[in-house]
């Protein structure tokens, strides 16, 4: 479904991702976890166009993802839809409006048809009565299960998530991650920066280690997060996974 070869970013002088290849196959769940500034939130920004790269090739569903080829860029995200850690709600619209905008605007959808599925959606992530509600009075696990909706809303083939609950207080990341992992369960393809190491352990099929823009370590879950290779991934699940004094 997608697929990174090589890919290479910089910003100047800075390189960034230095080679990066990995596989997110159709109906999986791909968890990329490392420390802040590895490279990984850059990675998802080029999958989804937000970012150009300088070398490689990124393709989702056979498309080569080049932001100098805008139709290309715009199929592009039809078929993959990003949930930023912040949200990003309009702050102006309803939580129904916020779901239904992208239908009604990029997709074309009849409004009443819509808000018909934009009401299943919210329901779908556990908001059914908060419809006409605006982000400012929902909490922050509330706004970002409607950012899902929104992004379900584009029946999307796949869904990338940029540390969805970093943003969100302790108490609030728990329903969010009830949300992620019935989709997993219902096979949605999803690629995943998260620091949360016990959701990968039970929800990923596959997971990726990044240091400094580059893979240091991938494979299944039980192999990268209980049993690591590399010494660079043994460190870092120590400094995470270590018990508060």
């Amino acid at each position: 479904m997608i697929e990174i070869e090589a890919v290479e970013k910089s910003y100047g002088p800075l390189r960034v991702l230095k080679g990066i290849s990995l596989r997110v196959p159709e109906g999986k769940v791909v968890c990329v976890i490392g420390p802040s500034g590895s490279g990984k939130s850059t990675l998802l920004r080029c999958v989804n166009g937000l970012e150009g790269y300088q070398g490689g090739a990124i393709r989702v569903d056979g498309r080569l993802v080049d932001r100098g080829r805008k139709a290309e860029i715009r199929a592009v995200r039809q078929r993959v839809c990003m949930v930023f850690q912040r949200f990003n709600l309009f702050g102006h619209r309803t939580a129904l409006e916020n779901v239904t905008e992208g239908p009604i605007y990029a997709l074309g959808e009849p409004r009443q048809q819509a808000e018909a599925g934009g009401r299943e959606l919210l329901a779908r992530v556990g908001l059914s009565g908060k419809e006409g509600t605006y982000p400012a009075q929902l909490s922050g696990g509330q706004q970002q299960r409607v950012a899902i909706a929104r992004a379900l809303a584009m029946r999307p083939q796949a869904v990338l998530f940029d540390e969805p609950t970093s943003a969100l207080d302790p108490e609030l990341v728990g329903e969010v991650l009830a949300v992620m992992r019935d989709l997993a369960r219902e096979g949605m393809t999803m690629m995943v920066v998260t620091h949360e190491i016990a959701f990968a352990r039970e929800v990923a099929d596959h997971v990726v280690f990044m240091d400094h823009g580059v893979v240091v370590e991938e494979g299944p879950p039980d192999e990268v997060l209980a049993t690591p290779r590399e010494p660079r991934t043994q460190e870092f699940l120590r400094r995470v996974l270590r018990p508060l004094d």
